[in-house]
């Protein structure tokens, strides 16, 4: 679900909220979106911060997130039809075994197969295995 709504913000404001949620970092979407060749270090992380801190840009970079996870959000049909194409496709192809590996994956993401797993515990798993029991049991204090 893609939310458009228009803060008023110039472009270079902006720029710098669709460069902040592309790059993850402050700094490097300052030096994106403005005239930053000259400056320091210093004054470009402060700079950046005070824009992330401004109301209207806050609101435009979670915009921006919600919009991106949307559309990269990938659906439980989509994946079950990705793997039925690839088990189609390798099987015209003659490749069976990634036909079954297809198969296979198709079949944990649908939960019918479970991978099983063994655990042992040895003498220190013991040890800590009766600890946590312990403090399970441990009566519990007032604080």
């Amino acid at each position: 679900m893609a939310i458009s709504v228009n803060h008023a913000l110039t472009p270079k404001q902006n720029a710098f909220a669709v460069q902040y949620v592309a790059t993850g970092n402050a700094s490097e979407a300052y030096r994106r979106a403005y005239d930053a060749k000259n400056m320091k270090p210093d004054t470009i992380h402060a700079r950046a911060s005070e824009l992330l801190k401004h109301g209207r840009i806050s609101v435009r970079v979670a915009q921006l997130k919600v919009n991106l996870a949307a559309d990269n959000e990938v659906t439980f049909g989509e994946v079950a039809a990705a793997l039925r194409a690839s088990i189609k496709a390798a099987m015209e192809a003659g490749q069976y075994s990634a036909a079954v590996s297809a198969c296979m994956g198709l079949a944990k993401l649908g939960g019918l197969l479970v991978e099983k797993r063994r655990v042992s515990v040895d003498d220190s798993g013991q040890l800590y295995l009766h600890a946590v029991k312990a403090l399970a049991n441990a009566p519990r204090t007032k604080q």
